[in-house]
């Protein structure tokens, strides 16, 4: 969905365009942090009138909002391969595709750096070849639980994984570090913990909750609910995401009380959206409409890379975060100026109208692709006749399809589409072992 921003960061380059002619990448280090399921249009940082991102908003003032940044899946996994590869999935991205084309890790490790992960999303692990490239990677699923409850759910302690990301940032001593923290948070189960829990809807008396039984249900059809019911989801969602932006607050006070901030390139973005009946579908996976794929993205770049703009309005895609770090620290093996989001940013306006693809299946698993370029978005699904066009300007809510009307457009977007296969990762699949399926179980996500 379009959205507007209300942080006041600008709407052109602070001060003059362009970079400096030298930037001193001998002390830079990189932190990238994923919040899973964070759709963009619940952000206050992208218009939202509920507080759910202070701290996003703080960050975009010191850095560039992308208004318009797309991930390139509708779920987790093919998602976060994308933005780890710098490619696109796989057509018929399943439960069982293992990446194993480079990653940001593997060129950063490569090139000096200290690596780290720490995350609490099971696809997100060495099963699924995530560890790749990481000297020190950190499954944060709460294992325990399922071992006592292997049907059930419980999330990780978010606040415990920032804390040992910190305190791997100190164990570093002064070497250049790129640190990737994946936070489940927003993600289902909803309930937030406090002082976040009943921040947005303490009104509500009814009896629906968002634990992860009670969404699948719902998603299901088993459970039926009104209005006020999944308004209350909605506000629970925004209180987790709430907890999940503190988490990112905690990140930047961190560098700015160890005097990092000024050497550190900080990324926070989201591997997809979830959705809340906007067109029937509740969760997320199953679709492309825009409160599945548009996403938040905010970059921030130490001050000696000059004045960027606060904020960019074109399309971008999620998979540019890799050649965009490997442009900012001068990694030749996975450099890309064609691709790189700083190039667009040091030339102060758009050079060109940006485009974005992504790749999922259906209810039905049969692929479904979508792409938008300029202000139009095509669907695109495996069935014969499967195909849907919107205007995003005139129909932010992706309500009224013009694909009958359009024909040329229609055949001219499909083109563009196809061009996506010539940059597909390479994957393979995955040894995944028991407790990984467990965990994904509880998630929803296992067949």
């Amino acid at each position: 969905m379009a959205a507007v921003l209300v942080v006041s960061c600008g709407t052109s380059p602070r001060g003059a365009p362009g970079a400096p002619t030298s930037v001193d990448r001998s002390d830079l280090n990189v932190i990238l942090v994923i919040l899973d399921a964070a759709g963009a249009a619940h952000l206050s940082a992208y218009g939202l009138g509920r507080d759910t991102s202070p701290s996003i908003v703080g960050l975009a003032r010191s850095g560039t909002l992308f208004q318009r940044a797309y991930s390139q899946s509708a779920w987790t996994l093919p998602s976060s391969a994308a933005f780890f590869t710098g490619l696109y999935p796989p057509r018929r991205a399943d439960r069982r595709m293992r990446p194993t084309s480079p990653t940001i890790a593997m060129y950063l490790h490569d090139a000096g750096y200290a690596t780290a992960a720490f995350s609490e999303n099971a696809f997100v692990s060495e099963d699924f070849n995530f560890a790749r490239g990481f000297d020190h990677f950190v499954d944060r699923y709460p294992w325990k639980h399922h071992d006592e409850a292997p049907d059930g759910f419980a999330r990780a302690d978010s606040q415990q994984t920032v804390d040992q990301a910190i305190d791997w940032i100190d164990s570093t001593k002064g070497t250049r570090f790129f640190l990737y923290v994946h936070l489940l948070p927003p993600h289902s189960p909803y309930n937030a913990p406090p002082p976040f829990a009943g921040r947005f809807d303490p009104e509500y008396r009814g009896a629906i909750q968002g634990d992860i039984f009670t969404l699948h249900e719902i998603a299901a059809g088993k459970r039926a609910i009104d209005e006020r019911d999944l308004a209350h989801l909605r506000f629970q969602y925004e209180e987790n995401l709430a907890f999940a932006d503190r988490q990112v607050g905690r990140f930047l006070s961190a560098l700015d009380e160890r005097d990092l901030a000024a050497h550190t390139i900080v990324i926070v973005a989201a591997d997809h959206g979830e959705a809340f009946r906007e067109h029937g579908y509740m969760l997320h996976t199953v679709t492309l409409y825009d409160e599945m794929i548009h996403v938040p993205l905010v970059m921030r770049f130490p001050p000696r890379f000059g004045s960027l703009p606060g904020r960019w309005p074109e399309v971008v895609e999620t998979r540019a975060i890799l050649p965009t770090l490997c442009d900012a620290l001068a990694i030749d093996a996975c450099a890309d100026r064609e691709r790189s989001l700083l190039e667009r940013l040091r030339n102060g306006n758009p050079d060109r109208p940006g485009s974005a693809r992504s790749r999922t299946h259906d209810a039905t698993r049969r692929p479904l692709a979508a792409i938008v370029a300029g202000n139009h978005k095509l669907i695109v699904g495996n069935r014969l006749g499967s195909v849907r066009l919107y205007d995003l300007a005139r129909d932010p809510l992706e309500q009224h399809d013009i694909a009958p009307q359009n024909h040329r457009l229609v055949n001219e977007l499909r083109r563009l589409l196809r061009a996506a296969d010539a940059e597909t990762m390479a994957t393979g699949k995955p040894p995944v072992g028991d407790r990984t399926r467990q965990s994904l179980r509880a998630l929803g996500y296992a067949d």
